[in-house]
């Protein structure tokens, strides 16, 4: 009976002594990761809190990552607009204090330096984050745009930028070379009137402080203006018309009456002689006005307005070309499709209808999304590439009096487009879209800082220990094994080693 009882008790001994041993080792293994239970089913009631809270603590780290990669891309665009505006401002001031002195490439100093700008800003529209083009829109894998050389010259039968500006002045100056204006004069009536085209100068206003004529009009379709003479005007009047030019730009030509001869150079014409004889003198110094604004300030503003229609193509857009074999006899202008001429698309991008920032967006916390897209040819950015790659094309003669003068119309038309007032702005719209998107971005980023501190203390309190309490713990532990083991080696005469 007596030996029943020590075995019974032996074995209770060496349980006893084998789970303190267990709970020593997950004690010890508790104290050196400073976690409750190494997997979760160790955690017991709790497990489901705890899944909850790490699952919100990983989304919190995803909309960080996903923020701190967006504002990469926000930092990398505003910097590539920042220098936008610069380059504007840089060409804005060059293209006028440039003085007129051709290279040997027959193009101005500054001209040159809007060549060398026009290239880098193609390169600021292809900038990168990763592997994504930022002013790609959705198509974030495919570079924006085309190399300057193609968009110039053309490719593989495209025709580029030198051809379509080249075939634009050729259209809006007209067979004549009178932009698309016709004069006439009959009896003691003069009318000057518009073609039915969409090309060359438009009638915007006639004003007369002439004595004995009437101004009728602009009126009509096609418009028209007539100016009757009844008798001889004075001295000093003037007869002025405001014509609109192919690129939206105004200028006023003054016709002033005098006694003796006219001087066409002077804007004069002469008042002696009989009504028919005065209309006929108002008419050839028109005709001579509006020839050698053909030749100079309407140039410019062709090349300037057929920049324009290459270069801003957004919303499923494309190039606009003159319809028609001859430009000085067309009358439509449409898209390149349309007019049947292959021509350079210098942005490749995604065009389609949809906003530009909703070309990209970020889920930044639940249910807030944020959009921080753009796209090359945004209207704002494509307009200031087209007045500095229009600014370099165009050669002149050094010692042609004529290109001196269409030289200098066309730097100072640029440098205005290119002015603070004209661009500094709409480039800005972008960035301040761009910074609320950022701002928002940013708001988010503390939420969740701030979140995901109190969500991992909560977790912590769940999953963790406290290393003074197992610390007491395993001292308690390692007293009572020793008790065990004293009594376990006078029944089985072990060493503490072979014990442990």
């Amino acid at each position: 009976m007596i030996n029943a009882l020590n075995g019974y008790s032996s074995t209770i001994l060496m349980n006893v002594l084998s789970s303190n041993r267990d709970n020593l080792e997950d004690l010890s293994i508790q104290l050196a990761t400073g976690k409750r239970s190494q997997n979760y089913s160790g955690l017991g009631s709790v497990v489901s809190q705890s899944l909850d809270l790490r699952a919100q603590i990983s989304s919190i780290s995803g909309y960080r990552s996903s923020i701190e990669q967006a504002q990469l891309q926000i930092s990398v665009m505003n910097v590539a607009m920042e220098r936008f505006v610069e380059i504007g401002s840089d060409v804005s001031g060059s293209a006028t204090a440039t003085e007129f002195s051709m290279t040997s490439e027959n193009r101005s100093v500054g001209q040159a330096i809007s060549e060398t700008y026009a290239r880098e800003m193609l390169g600021l529209l292809d900038s990168e984050v990763a592997g994504n083009f930022v002013f790609s829109g959705t198509t974030s894998e495919t570079q924006p745009t085309v190399n300057f050389d193609e968009i110039l010259y053309g490719i593989s039968g495209q025709e580029g930028l030198v051809a379509v500006t080249d075939e634009r002045i050729l259209a809006d100056a007209g067979a004549d070379g009178r932009g698309r204006l016709a004069l006439s004069t009959v009896g003691s009536t003069v009318t000057l009137s518009e073609e039915a085209t969409d090309f060359g100068y438009k009638i915007d206003a006639v004003t007369s402080t002439l004595s004995n004529a009437t101004v009728t009009g602009p009126a009509g379709v096609p418009p028209s203006v007539d100016v009757a003479l009844t008798g001889a005007p004075s001295q000093g009047e003037v007869l002025s018309f405001t014509l609109s030019l192919p690129d939206g730009s105004s200028e006023v030509m003054r016709l002033t009456g005098v006694n003796g001869t006219g001087d066409p150079n002077e804007g004069t014409f002469s008042i002696n002689g009989t009504p028919s004889s005065i209309a006929t003198e108002i008419e050839t110094l028109l005709a001579h006005k509006i020839e050698e604004s053909v030749q100079v300030e309407g140039e410019a503003a062709s090349r300037i307005q057929a920049s324009l229609d290459f270069f801003l193509t957004s919303g499923n857009g494309e190039p606009k070309r003159v319809v028609g074999p001859d430009p000085a006899t067309a009358t439509t202008l449409d898209t390149a499709t349309a007019a049947g001429k292959p021509t350079v698309n210098w942005y490749v991008g995604d065009n389609n209808a949809n906003d530009s920032r909703d070309t990209a967006k970020v889920l930044i916390d639940n249910n807030l999304q944020v959009s921080y897209g753009a796209r090359a040819n945004e209207d704002s950015l494509a307009r200031q590439l087209a007045y500095i790659s229009a600014f370099s094309i165009p050669t002149y003669d050094q010692d042609s009096p004529l290109d001196k003068n269409r030289y200098t119309v066309f730097a100072d038309s640029i440098s205005t487009k290119l002015s603070s007032v004209q661009q500094d702005d709409v480039v800005k719209t972008i960035q301040t879209e761009i910074a609320v998107a950022h701002k928002m971005m940013s708001d988010a980023d503390a939420r969740h800082i701030t979140k995901n501190s109190v969500l991992q203390t909560a977790s912590d309190g769940i999953v963790g220990v406290n290393d003074d309490e197992v610390a007491a713990k395993i001292m308690t532990l390692k007293n009572t094994i020793e008790a065990s083991y004293q009594a376990a080696s006078m029944m089985y005469q072990l060493t503490l080693t072979n014990f442990i």
